[in-house]
Formats: structure tokens, sequence, C-alpha cells
């Protein structure tokens, strides 16, 4: 599909379309954590999954076109975590998204992952859950960056300023 597709078939214009609420004070509040979050990053794709480590964590999906020789342009989509109450481990998540593509059980993440399959990157940070309170790293990390495929709720008064944005 070209440009000009999109003039005449309005309805991809508007599959194609996200909203991102880019909140420089929640930016500015943004606080390291204790433990260094050493990103690391692969294309969302079966071949990769060896190379993501069982070990816990956080991740990010983003969408990175990665064309015009730009240096860095993504967005951020999605944030989640692994360990938290849960055997999960980084691998173990990401074949859950790999088979979440075929078989949906949540239905803005299928669409994300089936959407942009081809500039989808996975972002992980290996962390320790018994150094780190995984579930408030990635509420930190939600309600500062607000991703809008983040099924999990942003804290309260983040959430209520993204519902008033939405309107």
């Amino acid at each position: 599909m070209v440009y000009s597709d999109l003039t005449t078939q309005p309805e991809m214009a508007r599959i194609y379309r996200q909203d991102f609420l880019l909140l420089k004070e929640q930016w500015d509040a943004y606080i390291d954590p204790p433990i260094l979050l050493n990103w690391k990053c692969v294309k969302f794709e079966r071949d990769n999954a060896n190379q993501i480590p069982t070990e816990t964590g956080i991740y990010a999906f983003f969408i990175e076109p990665r064309i015009a020789q730009f240096t860095s342009h993504g967005y951020l989509m999605y944030i989640g975590q692994t360990g938290y109450n849960s055997e999960r481990n980084l691998r173990k998540r990401f074949g859950d998204y790999l088979s979440e593509k075929s078989k949906p059980k949540r239905p803005r993440v299928h669409f994300m992952l089936n959407t942009w399959e081809n500039y989808l990157y996975f972002y992980y940070a290996k962390v320790d859950s018994t150094q780190t309170d995984l579930k408030q790293l990635e509420q930190k990390l939600l309600d500062t960056f607000m991703p809008p495929f983040s099924e999990r709720g942003y804290s309260a008064g983040v959430g209520a300023m993204e519902k008033i944005a939405r309107r």
C-alpha cells in the first residue's frame, strides 16, 4: 500500500493511527531504579527466541521502521515484566507473544503483533526479582511512558489523566 491508497481508503488510515501522550512532567519526575536497566534488543521473530535469557526481568515492544538512515526512531507500544507471582521468564514471555500472533488472547496485543510484525522489536533487561520489585518497576515505567498497547492499568492519577486526554 502506498500513501495514495490511504486517501482512497480512509479506514486504513484509522487502523494505523496511534495516539501517544508525551507527558514531560512524567519524564521529569522519573527517578532511575536502584538497579541498572541494561536494555538489549532483538527483532521480534521466532528465530531470535533463543537469544532471550531465561531470567526474570522487564520488557518492552517498540515499533521501529529502521528506514531512511535515522539513527534512532521508535514507538514504545507495550511494557511488561516477568517473575512477579509467576514462573515466567523473559524467554517464556517472548514465546507467549509468538504464540499470541496466531492464537489471540488479547485483541489489542494480537493486533499490535500482527500489524507491525516486520517492524516490531523486543527490548528486555534482566532484573533479579529478589533485588527489585518487578511489579513496582513495571508500574513506574507504565506511568512514565504510557504505552498505548499495555493493558495493565496506570496508577490512579496517571489513569485519570489518560482518560481525560482520550476524550
